[in-house]
Parts: structure tokens; sequence; C-alpha cells
């Protein structure tokens, strides 16, 4: 993995005799690296934007989260929790008028199941086995599974949505230094289709998305009591200057006593990035030091790794010497933590529909209803921006991008809330020059291993205690690992002591 811009940025310059910048990083994050970016050059540059460049912008980065959502529960991790085996056996008759839906219409998802996944291996072997934590009738796997078809076509419309906006496959034109292009256009037609399919994309996920996390926190209220954290990292974002506070407050939230989950106890307060720091040597025992490692051995079941010159470990950032988890559930818990409405109301609303109390959400359950919960609040908060958008394009200047002047020499942060958690992007020049260029990704939070002073990482954190059922196949560890949500391809693997057997799964 690429952490390193300095690498192909120091120093460089381009035909004008410019800083060579870089916009994109082409990963999964890739236009969240990109408003990252942009920020930061925006933050040397002192620029103060448009109001509509900022509605615009929020906009966009809100569809591009709620997306990130329905992909993650529906199209990726669906499996953590829904046996596509026991959907296979589910009676169509017996979900006929649910959602509106005839026996017709489940008899066709069976189908299309069969085609979408291998059954006969994988989690169909498992469900044959009695898979001991699958839950719930095969007619709540089989409703929920054909939801993810459906998401599809909420993607579509979310699509749309954005290339409206200029932002696709080939760019984020919301996204330019500065605010927005001059010729973005942003009138009646363009905002009245745009509202349009802002009410499409609430729609589902009020009459969809959040009624399945609903059934699945009802099934598995079990797992309310598996993944906790104690301490938590947002960034504040979608900060409007009509607003007296930023929309998402953020901040460094921790619990007075560690692992208690009670949100009463949750503490919040304000930090800066310097406060940041990345310890390059895990602290680690000198038996795992040389056991667990990048490349398997030929002969040994356990991980090895010749120290090369192009691996490492993965650094452990740290906050005030904590160990920060980031994502959805920091965000939410941070809008708790400052009495933000929207954020307690809808939180409120869904969780007293889960039947899981306050305390529930601090958990690996508790990460997937809140992806529901952002969604939510950023689904309505879109069309409030909207409103904001049409009310205030008549009477700003005509500008639609401020002029960005680059001193000779400073230095920038651009932090940006991105679905998988807080990302931030810190450009440094010194003489017209980019002396370093360097990010901080969420995954980096969320996987770092236990640092020099024995803090453990949030993954560590969340998985001491967890009930493994088959090392083969460990179900339970993929649900906590992919609701921390690593953004690059990982393996599991688990070593059974009493056996001496070890397991390697794909755990992607």
């Amino acid at each position: 993995m690429m952490r390193n811009m300095n690498l192909l940025l120091r120093g460089g310059l381009d035909a004008q005799g410019r800083p060579q910048l870089v916009q994109q990083a082409h990963c999964l994050c890739n236009d969240g690296h990109a408003l990252a970016a942009i920020r930061a050059l925006e933050d040397l540059a002192g620029v103060v934007l448009p109001h509509c460049a900022i509605q615009v912008r929020s906009i966009v980065q809100s569809l591009r989260c709620i997306q990130e959502h329905l992909l993650h529960v529906y199209q990726f991790h669906l499996s953590d929790w829904i046996c596509p085996a026991s959907a296979l056996r589910a009676d169509p008759a017996g979900l006929a008028g649910q959602s509106d839906r005839d026996r017709e219409y489940f008899l066709n998802t069976k189908e299309r199941l069969r085609t979408f996944f291998d059954v006969r291996e994988g989690m169909d072997s498992l469900s044959s086995q009695g898979a001991p934590d699958y839950h719930g009738p095969d007619e709540f796997h089989l409703l929920v599974a054909s939801h993810s078809f459906e998401s599809l076509k909420t993607g579509c419309v979310i699509t749309q949505a954005l290339s409206l906006l200029g932002c696709g496959p080939d760019g984020f034109s919301a996204y330019r230094p500065g605010g927005l292009p001059e010729n973005m256009d942003l009138g009646p037609e363009v905002l009245g289709q745009l509202r349009g399919l802002l009410c499409q994309c609430k729609d589902f996920i009020q009459t969809v998305f959040l009624e399945d996390l609903q059934r699945l926190a009802r099934v598995y209220g079990h797992w309310s009591d598996i993944g906790r954290g104690s301490a938590f990292l947002a960034w504040e974002d979608f900060a409007h200057p009509r607003q007296e506070h930023a929309f998402l407050p953020g901040g460094f939230i921790s619990t007075e006593s560690e692992g208690t989950g009670v949100p009463g106890a949750w503490a919040v307060r304000t930090y800066h990035v310097d406060d940041i720091s990345e310890l390059s040597d895990p602290d680690w025992n000198e038996t795992d030091r040389n056991h667990y490692r990048l490349q398997p051995g030929e002969s040994d079941p356990a991980f090895h790794w010749n120290k090369l010159a192009n691996a490492f470990w993965l650094p452990a950032p740290r906050l005030c010497g904590e160990a920060c988890e980031a994502g959805p559930l920091a965000r939410v818990l941070g809008g708790l933590a400052h009495g933000t409405d929207a954020v307690g109301r809808i939180t409120s609303d869904i969780l007293e529909g889960c039947g899981l109390s306050l305390a529930a959400l601090n958990s690996t359950i508790g990460r997937v209803v809140s992806r529901g919960t952002e969604s939510m609040v950023l689904s309505d908060a879109c069309l409030q921006w909207l409103d904001e958008l049409e009310a205030s394009l008549p009477h700003e200047s005509g500008a639609l991008c401020s002029e960005l002047n680059l001193p000779a020499s400073g230095v920038g942060h651009g932090c940006v809330e991105v679905p998988r958690g807080a990302l931030v992007h810190t450009i440094r020049l010194e003489n017209n020059r980019v002396e370093s260029h360097d990010y901080l990704i969420p995954s980096l939070w969320n996987f770092s291993p236990r640092d020099e002073g024995g803090v453990r990482g949030p993954l560590e954190r969340a998985l001491v205690g967890t009930a493994v059922a088959d090392p083969e196949h460990p179900l339970e560890i993929f649900r906590t690992v992919h609701e921390l949500d690593p953004c690059n391809a990982c393996l599991v693997v688990v070593e059974d002591t009493d056996t001496g057997r070890t397991s390697v799964v794909n755990a992607k």
C-alpha cells in the first residue's frame, strides 16, 4: 500500500513551474482523497468558499456516504448476517404482502440469488452444517436478501444525482480548489431534477434500509454485547457559515470508565491535528514479532516474513495517547455527545425499532445500525441544503469560485469524514515547492496494532472475548472486522492452540 505521496511529489514542478500536486489517490475512497487534498490547499491559501460551493459539496459528500453505506450492507458484507442457503429454503408465500411485494417477486428473488451466490460452497455448506450464529427464520433471510437487488436501483439514483453536479467516474468537478466550476449548471431545471432524485433516495432509506437494519438488530440483538470500543475520533465536518455549529461536530469521544458503553458516560473534547502521532514500531512480544508476518512460510502454517525493504508494519496512529476508532459509529456518538438534534432524534427512533438501548450502539451490531442512522440524517440534510442552495443562488455575487493564491511556504490540513472515517491530508510548501504531502486514512486508525505503551488498537480491543465456533469459518471475527471496514484486502488467520491447526481465510 503506497501511503507516502512524498516519494512521488516532493519538490516536483509542473510545466508552468507551479508545485506539482495530486488530487486523487485512486483507492476505494478516491473522491474523499480529492476533497481532503483540496481542503488542504484551501487551508494553505486561507480561502473563504462561496456559500453555494459549501452547499453543493455537502450534498455530494453526503450522497457518496449514503451510497457507500448501501454498498457495504447489501453488496459487500450481507452474508455476514444473511445466509443465502436459508433464503433459498424460505417459503415465498409467507412473505407475500411484505413491502407491497407478492409471491412471484420472492420466487424471482430466489432465482436471482441462485445465480448471484455460489451456494454449493462457502455459506451454503456452513448453513447445512447448522452454522451456530446465523439466526432468524428463513423468510427473514429471503426478505433482506431481496432488498440487496433493490438497493442497486437506489445506487443508480444516487449516481444520477451526482452526475447532475458534475461528479462521476471521470472526476468530481464539485471538488475544485476555491469552490465550483464557473460553468456549473445550477439552474431551476437541474435543481428540480436533483430534488426528485434526493426524495427517491430518502424514501428507500426510510422505508427499506432502516427497516432492514432494525430487523437485523432484533434478530442479532445479542451482538450488542460484542465488539465494544472506548475511544473514537471524528473530524468536524459539514461546517456551514450560516449555522452556529457544524452539522457533524466531531471531536475526541471517550468513556469515562473504559468499556462501560454508557452514552451518559461519553466525554467529548476538542483537539488539533497536530495532537496526532504515528508510532512506526508497534509493541509486539518477541514471539509475535516474528510470527505474524505478511508472507506465509512454505513449511510452517504460521505467517513469517523476513523484513524486506518495500514492506513494513502498519503504524499505530494515536491521539492524545489513545487508539481511536473512526467511522460511522464515531460520527453518531459524536453527534449524541454534542447533543445534535437530528442525530439524537433519528438515533432514538431507530433504536426503539431495534429494541436496543443507547448503550448497545457501542458494539458490532451498533456499527451496522449507525450506517442507517447516518444515512437517514444525511438524506434529510441534503434536502435542507438544497433548499438553502435554491434560496441563496439569486443573492450570490455570481462567483461560484474564490481565487486561490498559494503562499510560497506554509502548512495546510484537509480533514474530511469519508464513509470509513476520519481522513486527513497535510501539505507542506517550502519556497513554492511541495516539501511533503502526507495523508492518514481511517483504516490505519481502526486496524492499528498495539503501540509501544501496550495500548490495544480498536480491532484488537473489539475482538477480545469473541467466541469463534469454527476456526476454518470464523464468521464471528468477520462481522467485527467488516464493520470496522478495511480499505485494503486482508486475511484472517486463526490459530487453534488446542489442536495446533492454523486456518487462513480471505476476509475481503
